[in-house]
């Protein structure tokens, strides 16, 4: 159940609204009051329901009748609502409006009816007593209502709840117990909770004490855990998601004031360096820094932080972006200036760079840099990095003449045919001239002999099979053959037998004995796996023709 107040009417059923109404209409809702915070109870016809509202959504309701226990909503609880609705929408509230004026019976013993049966003085002794006695209970205590007591320092009283609640939990080799883990986890979504309700209600400052004390108080003692449960660091990174939105909101310059000196004194902690935290921080501080001196402050402190010497890659990566965004700012063109200058003059600074825009896959904002590094950086294996992050971007933008050029580039590099595949997919003008080229610029190249199966690939993938037979027949090669006939069988069955043919008699003048049958099974067992099993079976009566005193081992196998 999660609805705005004012929206009953879309949310409820016409039959349980027309109860409510009716119920209204009699006078039979009574003792409307707020119980507890956001936590409303009324009387509806004798039954007692509760609606708990934060601060103007319907977040549960509940009724003792048996059609609530049934359908999940009934009459009374919509007479309820519709009362809560009108009352809180006057401008004016009445005096005490919350203390009961009648006395009635009800139908279960409830601990709201308890409740209201018994006097302050009674309830007073009895939480004092128990708190004594039960450090749970007083921990809870604390935490739900710490808001409600004026301390001159917001801050530390919360930080004084999370303070007792640590050392309820620590053990003697000061670890936090599982159990401990658990209930600290509950006692940060209470906290967690209240500031939101805070910060709807525009109490800004109590907001922000309550999620700096989580902050400060948790972050230290992220590695002092028994229980490997990621549900607290979770938390921690929720606390500092709202102290962002917090930062975001038209707070006032005292309170800006606070979260950055807030952000600037942590910033530099261990504890938040190494539980990856820092980072966190820095984002804050960048949304507060709305003047240049703010903001040069900032880049000053991650540029020391970037200067260690030993620093986790992640932790860098969560500088370096950081970094990254503030520098897209016109007012700091000649900071961006020198960052390239420094990525370009040592190069581990671009590539630390590279690393940190890797997850993402977007390396759009660093375009222009790594173009620049692509011409001027000498390192080889960066060069190629940067000329892949190029393909990258060019795919990204849709840029189908630089995907063509870049590709090629690594196809003739790399020979792996995927790019290959990404040059016929975009390039734009006469393919076969094209290809002309490409042949040309690999029969050039030093590794030419390297490169023979490749130019047989493109050969057989372009249809050209007469300069593939030319290069096969150049090459003498069985296994060259072997390697590209399926390009040629079915479109050159004459040209490719008579190659086989002359191949295989080479071989054979030069070859004898169990060797040379083991190399012919080899062959024809080749072509009956490709389907041409006419085709051996012709070239080998051809060969045995040939060779009519030689004795072929296994003669009835490779015939099979």
């Amino acid at each position: 159940m999660n609805f705005l107040l004012k929206n009953l009417e879309l949310e409820l059923s016409e039959q349980h609204l027309v109860v409510g109404e009716k119920l209204l209409e009699e006078g039979k809702v009574a003792q409307l009051s707020e119980n507890e915070r956001h936590l409303w109870i009324a009387n509806v016809n004798g039954f007692e329901v509760e609606m708990q509202i934060s601060p103007s959504r319907v977040k549960a309701c509940s009724c003792d009748c048996d059609e609530f226990e049934r359908e999940r909503m009934c009459g009374h609880v919509a007479a309820g609502l519709l009362l809560l609705r009108r009352q809180l929408s006057e401008t004016v509230r009445q005096p005490n409006q919350n203390k009961r004026t009648k006395a009635f019976s009800y139908q279960k013993l409830t601990i709201n009816a308890i409740l209201d049966s018994v006097t302050q003085e009674e309830l007073e002794g009895f939480v004092r007593n128990f708190a004594r006695t039960n450090k749970p209970f007083s921990l809870a205590l604390r935490t739900k209502f710490a808001a409600k007591v004026a301390l001159s320092d917001n801050r530390e009283k919360f930080g004084q709840v999370l303070d007792a609640a640590i050392k309820t939990f620590r053990k003697a080799n000061d670890k936090i117990s599982s159990a401990g883990v658990s209930q600290l986890q509950k006692i940060l979504e209470e906290l967690l909770g209240q500031a939101d309700d805070a910060m709807a209600l525009e109490h800004f400052a109590e907001s922000w004490a309550m999620l700096a004390a989580i902050v400060g108080r948790f972050s230290p003692i992220l590695n002092k855990l028994d229980k490997e449960d990621s549900s607290l660091p979770e938390q921690i990174m929720v606390a500092f998601g709202k102290i962002e939105k917090l930062a975001s909101l038209p707070i006032p310059p005292d309170l800006q004031a606070e979260i950055r000196q807030f952000c600037e004194s942590e910033f530099n902690r261990p504890a938040y360096r190494l539980n990856l935290l820092s980072g966190q921080l820095l984002q804050v501080w960048v949304a507060l820094a709305k003047d240049e001196d703010i903001a040069q402050q900032v880049l000053q402190a991650i540029d020391h932080e970037l200067e260690r010497t030993k620093i986790d890659p992640r932790y860098r990566a969560q500088l370096l972006l950081v970094k990254l965004d503030m520098l897209e700012n016109p007012g700091m063109k000649s900071e961006a200036e020198t960052f390239t200058l420094d990525c370009l003059s040592e190069p581990k600074k671009l590539e630390h760079l590279l690393d940190a825009l890797e997850p993402s896959g977007d390396f759009r904002k660093v375009k222009a840099l790594v173009e620049k590094g692509h011409r001027l950086i000498q390192d080889e294996q960066l060069k190629v990095r940067l000329e892949s992050i190029l393909l990258q971007i060019a795919q990204v933008e849709g840029k189908a003449e630089t995907i063509a050029v870049i590709s090629r580039q690594k196809f003739l590099e790399t020979r792996n045919f995927d790019f290959y595949d990404k040059c016929q997919a975009n390039y734009k003008g006469n393919w076969q001239n094209f290809v002309k080229k490409l042949l040309a610029d690999l029969v050039a190249r030093y590794d030419y002999r390297q490169n023979f199966s490749t130019i047989a690939t493109i050969l057989g993938r372009e249809g050209k099979l007469d300069e593939l037979l030319g290069l096969l027949d150049e090459q003498q090669s069985l296994d060259l053959l072997a390697n590209f006939d399926h390009f040629l069988l079915k479109k050159k069955p004459t040209d490719t037998f008579q190659l086989y043919e002359k191949l295989l008699k080479a071989y054979l003048t030069n070859h004898l004995g169990l060797k040379a049958s083991k190399r012919m099974r080899v062959v024809f067992e080749h072509l009956h796996k490709l389907g041409a099993s006419t085709f051996a079976e012709q070239l080998f009566l051809t060969i045995k023709a040939a060779f009519p005193k030689r004795r072929f081992y296994m003669e009835d196998e490779i015939l099979l």
